[in-house]
């Protein structure tokens, strides 16, 4: 049974092929292999080779498993692949006698693995594929939309449960694991998947009071203490603290694809002057919808983010705590959690319709921890299309 329609394949794999003969230094062929794109051009995650010709069909060359890889993908050639000598001959048959141009994805290609592939195919040169690849991955069709949709329906879910599992003495931990495990009894696949070296990030990450405010290791806008030094990000095993905002991150997913959203809960009251930065982050959210159309570019939309957070009266810790903020206010999301288009400095191409943005305007405080919220949307002709399905209420919990 194949996962990803055929039309949805054959749609991928000609817009990439348009590609590879234009410009200045056409390609032969592009060699995918990580997972993420797999999946993306042909509709599987096992371990392959897929070859994508410039011109004709392409083969998807399995090293494991071949059958579940044939019951996957709706591609018409898959051959299992023996033994990586097989690969140079493959080339030919597909691409034509050697030299050849051929195109990686070499954001995330180990080094040591391209080295592997210079020595094995000495008549190629290679080139990175990986912006032709992310700019296509970064508009989404309808049926990819469909997917986003229900991982919203999931996130939404998740946001549902939060009143019936929230109780006093539970610790940030606590909470994220049982949140976690009703995700997956739900459908969720309990996995996120990043692209980039030392990303990393559970399905859902949940802080709450000055351990919430400790900035991390990673580039994004929360941080938090972590339970482990090996993991020093995100909720920890202290109890939640009465009349503290808690907030909960989450990356529904039941099909690969996923919506991100961020919403806020407090066992007790919501402190006045956390309502207040709530309200101020709310109110830099309808800006930057209002700015969430075909042509803008993600620079200017950023700046101007900036610029109303500080008329928001919430500048200080804005996108993270001061030295150690996240430098963009939104997001590509789809297959993977940090894809184009990106809202931050030095992004010019300009939206189009069809980009996903997971927009997240957040302020790291040092007593509240991190106050904020996050939704997901389509770029439309006519603006901005919201997919996350929760409310933005706070959800009150009696402490």
């Amino acid at each position: 049974m194949t996962t990803v329609p055929q039309g949805e394949i054959q749609r991928r794999l000609a817009a990439l092929q348009s590609r590879m003969t234009t410009g200045e230094a056409p390609l032969d062929g592009v060699i995918i292999v990580q997972y993420v794109d797999l999946y993306y051009f042909a509709g599987t995650v096992q371990t392959a080779h897929l070859l994508i010709p410039a011109r004709g069909e392409p083969r998807l060359l399995v090293r494991k498993v071949l059958e579940r890889a044939q019951g996957d993908s709706p591609l018409a050639d898959i051959q299992g692949l023996h033994s990586m000598r097989q690969l140079q001959g493959h080339i030919e048959e597909l691409c034509g006698p050697p030299p050849w141009r051929l195109g990686m994805e070499l954001d995330v290609l180990p080094a040591a693995s391209l080295a592997f592939y210079e020595k094995l195919l000495e008549s190629a040169s290679f080139t990175d594929a990986s912006p032709a690849i992310m700019d296509l991955r970064s508009v989404k069709s309808d049926w990819e939309l469909d997917r986003i949709r229900d991982a919203a329906a999931l996130t939404d879910a998740v946001y549902r449960e939060l009143p019936q599992v929230l109780k006093p003495g539970m610790s940030t931990i606590d909470l994220q694991a049982t949140l976690e495990a009703f995700m997956c009894r739900a459908g969720g696949l309990g996995l996120t998947r990043f692209r980039g070296l030392n990303l990393e990030l559970s399905p859902g990450v949940i802080v709450s009071g000055p351990n919430g405010a400790i900035p991390a290791y990673s580039q994004f806008p929360i941080g938090g203490k972590g339970p482990h030094p090996a993991y020093p990000q995100g909720g920890d095993h202290d109890p939640i603290v009465a009349d503290t905002p808690i907030i909960f991150d989450y990356l529904g997913s039941r099909s690969g694809y996923f919506c991100d959203q961020t919403r806020m809960a407090v066992l007790g009251e919501m402190p006045q002057e956390a309502s207040r930065i709530l309200d101020g982050t709310a109110q830099v959210l309808r800006h930057i919808e209002s700015l969430l159309k075909p042509g803008a570019v993600p620079e200017a939309v950023y700046e101007s983010a900036v610029a109303a957070a500080a008329a928001a009266g919430i500048a200080e810790g804005f996108m993270g705590p001061p030295g150690g903020g996240a430098g963009f206010v939104g997001h590509g999301v789809g297959l993977e959690v940090n894809e184009y288009p990106v809202l931050a400095p030095r992004m010019r191409q300009p939206l189009v319709a069809g980009n996903v943005l997971a927009v997240e305007p957040k302020v790291t405080h040092p007593q509240y921890g991190v106050v904020g919220l996050e939704n997901t949307y389509v770029v439309t002709d006519s603006g901005p299309q919201r997919l996350s399905a929760a409310p933005e209420d706070v959800v009150v919990v009696v402490a």
